[in-house]
């Protein structure tokens, strides 16, 4: 099994294969890793963080490796707009069907032109900076009120907008 830096690297370059497993392969093939390693650190790392004997521990070592593998990945730069972020997570809260349902996020990450892993990488990426300046008593570090403060403003004209509120 692959060390769990090396993994987290893998994963975040595997961020558009869809789970597709020769897309897999071949990004793996790319950086080292042969089809039956990168097979086995899958099933094994998977494991790990699923088992509840871990307490979790492998999934808050993982985390980091991976946000900080996806931010090079994308050069540093944010995986989308604090807009973008806005109108997706508004609609994901507040949408209804015709018969008043919540709809399925997965439908409204498709009418947005985007798919689940994106939006978690969005999600992994801005939630620290603009959810709370303390996480569990501890200072956030991530944590930047302009774009809080921000953030807020763009959630309140995106509610309006799907509720049909004119202001």
């Amino acid at each position: 099994m692959i060390e769990i830096e090396k993994y987290a690297e893998l994963c975040a370059l595997m961020a558009d294969t869809g789970g597709d497993e020769a897309k897999e392969n071949a990004v793996a093939a790319a950086h080292g890793v042969s089809s039956a390693d990168w097979k086995a650190s899958k099933a094994g790392w998977t494991a790990k963080m699923s088992d509840p004997t871990d307490m979790g521990k492998t999934a808050l070592a993982f985390m980091p490796l991976y946000q900080a593998a996806q931010a090079r990945a994308r050069g540093g730069k944010a995986p989308c707009t604090l807009e973008f972020y806005a109108k997706v997570h508004a609609e994901m809260a507040l949408k209804k069907d015709p018969m008043g349902n919540k709809i399925n996020h997965h439908l409204v990450l498709a009418e947005n032109g985007t798919h689940h892993q994106a939006w978690l990488e969005c999600e992994g990426y801005w939630t620290p900076i603009v959810g709370a300046d303390t996480i569990l008593g501890q200072p956030n570090p991530k944590f930047v009120p302009e774009q809080a403060q921000k953030f807020r403003v763009l959630m309140q004209a995106e509610s309006d907008r799907i509720n049909g509120i004119k202001r």
